[in-house]
């Protein structure tokens, strides 16, 4: 695709009859930097595959930069589609004619159209780094604009509009709440999909990133889905019960435990979730009641569970709550008040800061004072922790005490 194009030097095209024009739009940016490269094609061009505007998959040029941009000065027509998902950044595009293409999917790739755009199928523009301005008429089945920045424009959708900056995007085709409080596509756009188990504007965007139809018809074969959820595990949610083998699901879970949602309920066993759990504590919240012991809460305590979260209040107990905060202090405000002992808030002293404590303690009805005597008892390295943070606020007797050195006889002859 790349051979279609010259390269040419900001230098070259400030001279030229033609770019020169182009570059005061300053579309591509470098009116600040003045220099770069762009690819060039001067005239109408048709491409048969994918123009991907993805600035880590280009080719350094001479700079040892990516292009700044593509520059097309005439129609440019796709077989397939124009393809940008990075949200963030991307090379510029200026088409001086009409764009046709299958699909356009723009993130944060800067694009000007002086002519019309023609998608057969869907045109998304996603994220808020990005604009795009077209002089002519945009034109598809489908298109979704997604916290984007688009220039006024004319329109002709046929099927699906959606524009959450557009006061005139029709109320109907607004995003809904499903039952689980989660943010999903109205079915009006859902039951135009080819994947009846689309749900959201991420797999959309996903699927066209990939260079897919989201439309069309097409066989999704076993080989598909272990190639799709290799390369996201959300997309297990997609895959057909049928085909969600234990392969499929294990390469999910390896990603992300989040991924057990999703598994057929046949194949969550109780070897099943102690890997889960060894693997990341927080998969006990996809488990089902019945597979979570307190063996397996102890497990999950020691690789990262949260509590209320992941661990079930009724599987609390003093061992447990006190691994949960030996690894991760800042859970004792999900401790419940019935359960913060003094020893408990030792323990919540020594391992971090004590951020907290005098909280913790006020609700709890513990003596501030006692903690941090027997804190500064046990051993003369957390003193640290006392007098970085909380000895700022600690009692008057105590810090009179100790900066007279009464305490040092049992903490050693510091």
């Amino acid at each position: 695709m790349i051979d279609e194009f010259n390269v040419v030097s900001y230098e070259e095209a400030k001279r030229h009859p033609i770019l020169k024009h182009i570059l005061l739009d300053d579309l591509f940016g470098i009116m600040d930097k003045m220099h770069g490269y762009f690819y060039v094609h001067e005239g109408n061009l048709h491409l048969q595959n994918d123009l991907i505007l993805e600035s880590d998959e280009l080719d350094k040029l001479p700079d040892g930069e990516p292009a700044i941009g593509f520059i097309v000065t005439g129609n440019l027509t796709l077989d397939c589609s124009v393809l940008n998902e990075t949200g963030d950044y991307g090379p510029a595009l200026y088409v001086g004619g009409n764009l046709i293409c299958c699909n356009l999917l723009i993130g944060g790739a800067p694009t000007r159209i002086i002519g019309d755009i023609q998608a057969k199928e869907v045109i998304m523009l996603h994220y808020n780094h990005g604009w795009m301005q077209c002089d002519g008429t945009i034109s598809a089945k489908i298109m979704i604009v997604e916290d984007y920045h688009l220039m006024p424009f004319q329109k002709v959708i046929s099927h699906f509009y959606f524009n959450d900056r557009d006061p005139e995007s029709p109320e109907e085709y607004e995003l809904i709440e499903s039952q689980e409080g989660n943010t999903v596509i109205p079915e009006k756009l859902r039951l135009l999909l080819n994947n009846v188990l689309t749900t959201d504007f991420e797999e959309i965007r996903r699927d066209l990133a990939a260079g897919e139809s989201v439309i069309k018809g097409q066989e999704r074969t076993q080989d598909y889905w272990q190639t799709k959820v290799q390369h996201n595990w959300r997309d297990l949610k997609r895959v057909p019960m049928t085909m969600r083998t234990p392969s499929i699901c294990k390469e999910a879970m390896g990603q992300n435990v989040g991924a057990l949602q999703y598994f057929p309920f046949s194949t969550i066993t109780i070897e099943l979730a102690q890997d889960a759990v060894q693997l990341d504590g927080r998969a006990l919240r996809y488990l089902p009641d019945e597979l979570i012991t307190f063996d397996l809460c102890y497990l999950a305590a020691e690789n990262g569970a949260i509590l209320g979260t992941d661990i079930p209040e009724k599987f609390y107990d003093s061992e447990l709550l006190n691994t949960i905060i030996q690894k991760s202090d800042w859970q004792m405000e999900r401790v419940p008040e019935v359960f913060i002992t003094e020893d408990l808030l030792v323990l919540y002293v020594k391992t971090g800061r004590g951020a907290w404590l005098d909280k913790y303690c006020k609700q709890s009805g513990v003596s501030k004072q006692k903690v941090l005597e027997r804190v500064i008892v046990d051993d003369i390295k957390y003193l640290h922790n006392i007098f970085g943070w909380t000895s700022l606020q600690l009692p008057s007797p105590l810090r009179s005490n100790f900066m007279t050195g009464s305490n040092t006889q049992r903490t050693g002859n510091a």
